[in-house]
């Protein structure tokens, strides 16, 4: 193309209007592709030849493995240049040779740091990452995906910035996880694989979320500013499970049972719990951790709204009503539960009830969630209502096989005769809300 038509053709709206953008423009546009493809980029034009070396992002995903990847991940780090990192992002999707990969990824680690990267994601199958700690002052968040992490790398009292960690799917070997500033942390699916608790001490956390973990529950320590925690314990590769009647209180030669208190005495999970404002816990019948924690029960002074999901079922509901009376200031209790009942949850309590009902006055409703108003409804609610929760304040949920939901208000018990119905515990008034 001649020099003119070159000239007519930018006139005319059709000439390289990307590279006249600012640098920052143009480097927020490149940090949504892939690493390799803004590489790629320094062949398109001058302009362009050094746009990559200053990216404040790097985002390098691929289907290989590490191994496969070392080449361009050694050239990249080479020959960018230090400006600071705002996020970075390794994910291997194959499987790692962890002792002969471990180094390369601890140094790519190192040198993002050192460029003071803010954000970062990390996810690698079966890789060990390097017993050391992490130092950074400026890191804020940190994601860590399907790796095996030990003591010291979880030590981030030098991380006076870390504000957010996320964990999934990860094999965790330590005594400790510890932050002085983290406000944030998610836990699911990982394997806690020591014998003994992991202690967990964020004094600063206002969210925790605890999902699905395996090996023995880690040991909360307390969490004053905490406002929003999420626990679900289920029965699958769970440490903390028994399908005893009295699971958790088996004989010595029970193998899931056996030195279940670590040779003290203390509570688990619910002390470092106790000044949530909302908590959700769920489990499955045979998980005892819950159970278990309610001998030295807090009081949860700051507790507003509370989730149980199955774990609570009992013929007497004395877990439910133990921790209800340690909420004095809960608004708002939703109970679900379990589609069949289970004969497990028949265990027996192991802590005294007071006589005397839960400080209703701030109570202001009680939603319960299942797929059948039986005998168990009809047992729960009058539970509830002879510890002084009144039967207006109760609504039903009741949802069937194709997740309809119909909504009922509890409005009183009455004879079967009046209620003409074939199980005089079923017996019962409903209407609509």
């Amino acid at each position: 193309m001649s020099h003119e038509s070159k000239k007519a053709a930018v006139e005319g709206g059709g000439g390289d209007r990307i590279s006249a953008l600012p640098d920052t423009l143009l480097q927020h546009v490149l940090s949504f592709l892939q690493t390799e493809e803004v590489v790629r980029t320094c062949v398109l034009a001058r302009r362009w030849r050094h746009t990559w070396k200053s990216m404040p992002v790097l985002r390098v995903t691929r289907g290989d493995s590490v191994t496969d990847s070392h080449m361009f991940m050694d050239h990249l780090l080479l020959l960018r240049d230090r400006s600071p990192l705002e996020a970075c992002m390794f994910k291997f999707s194959a499987y790692s040779d962890s002792i002969y990969d471990m180094p390369f990824v601890n140094l790519w680690i190192r040198y993002v740091l050192l460029c003071q990267v803010r954000v970062l994601t990390l996810h690698v199958s079966r890789l060990e990452l390097i017993d050391l700690p992490v130092v950074s002052g400026i890191l804020t968040t940190l994601e860590l995906g399907r790796l095996s992490v030990y003591g010291r790398f979880l030590d981030f009292s030098s991380c006076l910035a870390l504000e957010e960690l996320k964990m999934t799917k990860c094999t965790i070997s330590a005594d400790k996880i510890s932050s002085p500033s983290l406000k944030r942390l998610s836990i699911c699916e990982c394997n806690f694989e020591s014998n003994a608790r992991t202690r967990i001490s964020v004094p600063s956390l206002s969210f925790l979320e605890l999902i699905d973990a395996k090996g023995r529950a880690p040991f909360l320590e307390d969490m004053p500013v905490l406002v929003t925690a999420k626990v679900v314990m289920s029965g699958y590769n769970c440490k903390d499970c028994c399908h005893s009647i009295n699971h958790g209180y088996c004989p010595i030669s029970c193998p899931h049972c056996y030195g279940i208190d670590d040779d003290t005495v203390e509570c688990v999970l619910l002390k470092g719990l106790a000044d949530a404002t909302n908590l959700e816990f769920i489990a499955d019948h045979e998980v005892f951790i819950f159970k278990r924690d309610l001998r030295w029960c807090p009081t949860f002074t700051k507790l507003k709204t509370l989730l149980l999901i199955r774990w609570f079922e009992s013929a007497d509901h004395s877990a439910l009503i133990w921790i209800l009376q340690h909420s004095p200031f809960l608004e708002k209790l939703t109970l679900e539960l379990s589609k069949k009942p289970d004969s497990s949850a028949q265990s027996r309590a192991i802590y005294n009830l007071m006589e005397k009902p839960f400080a209703s006055e701030n109570l202001k409703t009680v939603e319960v969630k299942c797929q059948d108003i039986d005998q168990r409804v009809h047992k729960l609610i009058k539970s509830l209502n002879s510890y002084g929760i009144p039967l207006q304040k109760i609504n039903i949920q009741q949802t069937n096989e194709s997740d309809e939901c119909f909504n009922f208000v509890w409005t009183g018990f009455i004879p079967e005769q009046s209620y003409g119905g074939s199980d005089p515990e079923l017996s019962m008034y409903l209407r609509s809300p």
